[in-house]
């Protein structure tokens, strides 16, 4: 019976793909699932690989099935039909409670919009978020899942990495036209300019991939959350390392401004922790797999 289960696509491709034929459009699709775009033409891609079958014929913004897509439809569809009556109230089993803990930005920027995708997936899982903060793991207790920012060294504890990205500088549309920042071309003279800090970002490992003999700033002001550090930065109060995922509203909006192409490798990232050897809820096991399925 493994052998068989093995084969079986996850849930969150096959919604996709049910979505995407019955939309004829990935962009409508992203919409109804509240994910991007480009993250339901990566599920459809990866249930083709699964399937070893194209399921769609692209051309341009126009989407259609082929004819193995046809045929593959009618038997998700049929799939996806017996799991929604199963999830009404005389079939479904009590409500299962999961206690998450994660980070505040993490929740903010990355968690908490694709919440909806989660819900629609596991409707008989009731979510408690709570906050835990980075560094101090302070987190309320007996939480089912957490994430961690940080080294992802912890002892007696199993990691699974969630999210990494490399950070860059960056400071707000204000504070970039105050200093010329078309005229940054030099990481040199990022030291002449006003530099947040942060134990979560320090600035010492960007300095060493740009070729800088620097210290750690030792003045200026000092943020323990990342959130709190973008909104400095938005404000136009300096310049900060961020990254892609976390500034990425920021960045779209122009309100946030990137100086340099220099990037460094953070020793930081996000984990997915729990203890050694300890059996993890059946819910608790569902929001993970969904979590590292994530295009984040």
């Amino acid at each position: 019976m493994a052998s068989v289960f093995k084969r079986v696509p996850p849930l969150h491709l096959l919604i996709a793909f049910e979505a995407g034929a019955r939309h004829a459009s990935f962009a409508r699709a992203a919409e109804e699932l509240s994910v991007t775009p480009s993250a339901v033409s990566h599920r459809i891609k990866n249930l083709e690989e699964l399937w070893g079958e194209d399921l769609f014929v692209r051309t341009g913004t126009a989407l259609r099935l082929t004819a193995a897509g046809t045929r593959y439809l009618r038997s998700v569809q049929v799939a996806l039909d017996t799991l929604h009556e199963l999830a009404r109230p005389e079939f479904s089993k009590q409500r299962a409670r999961l206690r998450v803990a994660i980070p505040p930005t993490f929740g903010r920027q990355h968690l908490v919009p694709r919440l909806p995708e989660f819900n629609a997936l596991y409707p008989h899982i009731d979510l408690e978020l709570h906050l835990s903060i980075p560094f101090l793991d302070v987190k309320a207790e007996d939480t089912d899942v957490e994430i961690r920012y940080g080294t992802g060294r912890y002892p007696d504890l199993k990691t699974t990495l969630l999210l990494n990205e490399p950070v860059f500088p960056a400071c707000g549309r204000g504070y970039f036209e105050q200093i010329s920042g078309n005229t940054i071309t030099e990481a040199s003279q990022l030291l002449n300019l006003t530099l947040l800090r942060s134990p979560l970002e320090p600035w010492r490992p960007w300095f060493e991939a740009a070729g800088l003999d620097a210290v750690e700033p030792a003045t200026g002001s000092l943020f323990n959350d990342i959130g709190l550090m973008l909104e400095a930065v938005a404000s136009n109060q300096g310049v900060a390392l961020v990254r892609q995922a976390m500034a990425r509203n920021w960045l779209a909006s122009g309100q946030i401004v990137r100086l340099l192409d220099i990037e460094s490798a953070s020793p930081h990232a996000y984990y997915i922790v729990q203890r050694e050897q300890a059996p993890m809820k059946p819910e608790a096991r569902q929001f993970v797999d969904w979590l590292l399925g994530l295009d984040w």
